[in-house]
């Protein structure tokens, strides 16, 4: 069983790793700063982007994430 969670635990690290470093910044720095903030289709629907799945593929990563670390010191 803990053979299991460890790998289990490997796949879920590379997977949060991964979908964390695929976001994109969330600041414009000096350019949204200048010419102010814009409205467009996409950031009024961001239920369905890319941006949105990668940030729910984040959080259940991350929720599965310290569920096994916590089952992890369970079985200790």
């Amino acid at each position: 069983m803990r053979i299991a969670l460890i790998i289990g635990l490997v796949i879920v690290s590379i997977t949060l790793i991964v979908s964390v470093l695929m976001q994109p910044s969330k600041t414009n720095g000096l350019s949204g700063f200048i010419g102010g903030g814009s409205d467009t289709y996409f950031s009024k629907n961001k239920t369905k982007t890319y941006e949105s799945m990668l940030a729910r593929i984040t959080v259940i990563t991350s929720v599965l994430f310290a569920g096994i670390v916590i089952a992890l010191n369970l079985i200790k």
